[in-house]
């Protein structure tokens, strides 16, 4: 079902930034390129997200806790592969994190959903962002996980948030000033990699493209993609693909996988819909 007023092109993006997030994790040549796809990503996170704190919650922190399940079941079985100790891949810091590397980015979300209503006014969102873009000239980036993650994400939120409370010059002015900022006081590869990708999703909201039904399933494919798509690489590493060939392996599979995902999830929903 097409959602009216939805922006197709947004969508899209997702969908192409879901591969571009495959193609960063399997570590193959390009990924730095492929490195956009996440503060895109995080930017396409502040779409307004109503309702209650609960009602965020379940959208966001319920699938963190299923796939969280899923891939510590999968780190232990991998131990158990290599004959380590089965929880011996656990950390302390997962419970914000999750089990996978992948898997942050959904509290992180939660927690920026929850605060966002509090950054909307245009001082709040801009001034938050070049203080924390002169804090981390100063300090730098946290060593601490999740902080580290948390402080790379910080920026794109912050502009995301001003484009939807305030429009795109104002997101322009954020973004631009803020990395000016990182750029003079810390040069580092992820400076430009913030602003590319941020710089891209703004681009991405501002034109508008209809709803399709090819758009809605590029939108529920990117979600299915970057939840699942460590299945799809620890199967090609199984088999002992490497190089641009495991990217590749990668993005097909994880692309299946989705689809799997989708279809047995619309097929509970029309049953539900059946006994109810």
């Amino acid at each position: 079902m097409v959602t009216a007023g939805r922006n197709g092109l947004i969508d899209y993006g997702r969908f192409l930034a879901a591969l571009g997030f495959v193609w960063f994790f399997s570590q193959a040549p390009g990924n730095r390129i492929a490195y956009l796809s996440v503060p895109f990503l995080l930017v396409i996170l502040t779409l307004p997200i109503t309702g209650t704190v609960a009602s965020k919650a379940r959208r966001l922190l319920i699938p963190f806790a299923i796939w969280s399940l899923v891939f510590g079941i999968v780190q232990t079985a991998l131990a158990l592969k290599a004959h380590a100790p089965p929880l011996g891949w656990w950390e302390d810091y997962m419970i914000l994190t999750g089990t996978w590397s992948h898997l942050w980015v959904l509290p992180f979300a939660f927690l920026a959903s929850v605060l966002a209503p509090w950054f909307q006014h245009p001082l709040a969102s801009l001034g938050t962002a070049l203080v924390v873009a002169l804090f981390m000239s100063i300090e730098g980036t946290p060593e601490a996980v999740p902080f580290g993650l948390w402080s790379f994400g910080i920026l794109p939120i912050l502009v995301g948030i001003a484009f939807f409370a305030w429009g795109w010059r104002l997101a322009v002015v954020t973004l631009l000033l803020s990395s000016a900022i990182l750029f003079i006081g810390r040069p580092a590869p992820d400076n430009a990699t913030i602003l590319l990708g941020t710089a891209l999703a703004l681009l991405c909201m501002a034109i508008r493209l209809p709803a399709t039904t090819t758009s809605d399933w590029c939108g529920r494919m990117s979600t299915w993609i970057i939840l699942s798509h460590p299945l799809a690489i620890i199967v090609g590493q199984s088999l002992r693909i490497t190089y641009i060939e495991l990217a590749l392996f990668s993005v097909v599979v994880s692309v299946i996988i989705a689809v799997m995902l989708d279809a047995a999830m619309q097929g509970t929903r029309r049953e539900l819909l059946e006994l109810s």
